[in-house]
C-alpha cells in the first residue's frame, strides 16, 4: 500500500527557464510593440495638425479624441503582426498608452512651432536726408496672412509692401509683426533721416 502511495505522487515541475532565444523573441516584440506606439503617436499627431489647418479652427478635443483612437487600436496591430498581447497587463497597456500620447503631443507642437510666421523685411534704403522715401518689401516666410507695419513716428500701415516718406530728421525704429493662423513674430529694423540741406542762394551776375 505504501508503494501505491508514492507511486500516485506526481514529481513537482520546476519552473521551465528561458532559453537565449526566447529571451531575444521576447526582447524584439517589446521593441515592436514601443515602436508601434511611437509611429501610431507621430501619425495621430501629424493628422491633427493637418485637420486643424484644414478647418483653421481649435480642434483640441478632436485630436485627443484622435491620440485615444490610437492606443486602442494598437491591439489590433499587434493581432495584425502576429505579436502576443494576452501576458500584456494594465501597466503594459498604460506605457503603450503614455508612448502614444507623447508622441502625438511632440509631433503636433513641433508642426505648430514650425509654421509660425517668420518675420522679415527690406527696404530699398536705409538711411538718407529729409524728406525721405522709403520702400518697404516683406520678406516673411510661413506664409503670413496678415501684416502690421509700425514706422516709428506714429504712423502705421497693415499692407503687404507699404511706403513711407519721413518728412523730417531723426531715428526711426520700423517695427513689422507678421501673422498666421499659427501665430505671430515681429522683426525690428531703423531707419536714419538726416536734416535736409539747405539750398544755396542763388548766385546772380554782377551788375
Amino acid at each position: 500500500m505504501t508503494e501505491d502511495v508514492h507511486g500516485e505522487e506526481q514529481p513537482v515541475l520546476s519552473r521551465k527557464k528561458k532559453t537565449k532565444l526566447e529571451k531575444q523573441a521576447e526582447h524584439i516584440d517589446r521593441i515592436k510593440k514601443t515602436l508601434i506606439a511611437c509611429l501610431l503617436g507621430i501619425f495621430v499627431g501629424i493628422l491633427s495638425y493637418y485637420l486643424q489647418v484644414t478647418v483653421k479652427n481649435d480642434i483640441g478635443l478632436l485630436a485627443f479624441m484622435l491620440m485615444l483612437a490610437g492606443v486602442v487600436v494598437q491591439r489590433h496591430v499587434f493581432m495584425l503582426m502576429h505579436i502576443e498581447t494576452s501576458k500584456l497587463g494594465a501597466k503594459d497597456w498604460i506605457y503603450q498608452g503614455f508612448m502614444t500620447f507623447a508622441f502625438w503631443f511632440m509631433t503636433w507642437t513641433l508642426l505648430l512651432s514650425v509654421m509660425v510666421p517668420v518675420a522679415g523685411f527690406s527696404s530699398n534704403v536705409s538711411s538718407g536726408t529729409a524728406p525721405l522715401t522709403v520702400a518697404f518689401s516683406d520678406a516673411s516666410t510661413n506664409t503670413p496672412v496678415s501684416w502690421n507695419w509700425s514706422f516709428g513716428d506714429g504712423t502705421f500701415s497693415t499692407v503687404n509692401d507699404p511706403e513711407k516718406t519721413y518728412a523730417s530728421a531723426g531715428n526711426f525704429t520700423v517695427n513689422l509683426t507678421a501673422t498666421n493662423a499659427d501665430g505671430t513674430n515681429t522683426i525690428t529694423k531703423y531707419i536714419t533721416v538726416f536734416p535736409a540741406v539747405p539750398s544755396s542762394p542763388a548766385s546772380f551776375g554782377s551788375p
